[in-house]
């Protein structure tokens, strides 16, 4: 079977936009300290933004859409800057918009805070909650809310995908070390140099954290958090071998192609092989076409492939 090309997203940009504020790090406007933090949890750094659209964006993400149905749109956060509020994590947002009579969750997001995933879906399941893809749910979307679901249904053209993702990995793999040493560098080649400014302190250099010190903490954070999910599903009644056969098929597929990197390998599992295999309930999915996941692959980039055909 000839597999398919990486294609890396029109209009993509890898590099977070250069704030300067002070007392902060020339690479993201965060402190030294965060920027540190970020790199030992493995948080993505994400780009700086208008604060007008950061506004717009966020007051869009929780909709009423109807007295029984709920929608969320966005990436799973654990802190939304509300106006005039304090921050609030979605799982909160979540508990604060559910109402007697919610029944149904639409969801379309790309993943985000599995921390805060978690809590969403404990609180989904709780309430029997029924939940629905328009759009994609994927990565910490589909491993936790869209599973967690009383029925889950997955609306035409809609898809939910998976993927093996190094914070979910305890494993030190050569994809996981390499990242991280290349993020290191980079924020490393942009520390000020103090001298400069007659400044003799040396700054600081992230700490004196190093790659493996960052990465055992990494693996450790990953093991509780893969074993909090394995906990849900069981108590669902699912198996926990699906995060497994993820690692397990992503690992087979970069084997035959190096130079990608784990989380640009995204899995479509047909309805089929999730109630059979994993004991999923409640799924009502339509078949994903091989132009479904083509048309992905140029809309969000990576490799988009049905499980149908892993390695």
């Amino acid at each position: 079977m000839r597999w398919p090309q990486p294609v890396r997203a029109r209009n993509a940009s890898l590099s977070p936009s250069l704030v300067r504020l002070p007392g902060t790090c020339p690479v993201t406007g965060r402190s030294f300290w965060l920027v540190l933090c970020s790199l030992w949890t493995g948080a993505v750094l994400l780009p700086a933004t208008d604060a007008q659209s950061q506004v717009s964006y966020q007051d869009r993400a929780w909709q009423r859409v109807d007295p029984a149905t709920l929608a969320f749109r966005g990436e799973i956060l654990p802190r939304r800057f509300l106006p005039g509020e304090h921050p609030l994590g979605d799982a909160d947002l979540l508990a604060r918009n559910l109402t007697a009579e919610t029944r149904t969750l639409v969801l379309d997001s790309g993943g985000g805070d599995v921390t805060v995933a978690l809590a969403m879906a404990r609180l989904i399941h709780e309430r029997g909650l029924d939940v629905r893809v328009d759009g994609r749910c994927a990565s910490a979307c589909a491993l936790l809310p869209f599973l967690a679901g009383r029925h889950k249904v997955v609306a035409p053209g809609a898809v939910v995908e998976f993927h093996s993702t190094n914070s979910l990995d305890p494993r030190d793999t050569p994809d996981a070390r390499a990242r991280l040493t290349r993020e290191m560098e980079a924020i490393r080649g942009q520390l000020p140099d103090l001298s400069r400014d007659g400044v003799t302190v040396t700054p600081p250099d992230l700490g004196g954290a190093t790659v493996d010190a960052i990465l055992a903490a990494r693996r450790g954070n990953a093991a509780q958090l893969r074993q909090a999910i394995a906990g849900l599903y069981r108590e669902w009644g699912m198996a926990p071998v699906l995060l497994d056969d993820i690692d397990r098929s992503t690992d087979a597929y970069l084997a035959g192609h190096p130079g990608l990197l784990r989380d640009q390998v995204w899995w479509w599992f047909p309805s089929s092989l999730m109630m059979e295999r994993y004991g999923v309930t409640g799924l009502d999915a339509a078949l994903v076409t091989a132009d479904t996941l083509t048309r992905l692959g140029l809309e969000v980039g990576g490799i988009h492939l049905s499980a149908e055909h892993r390695p």
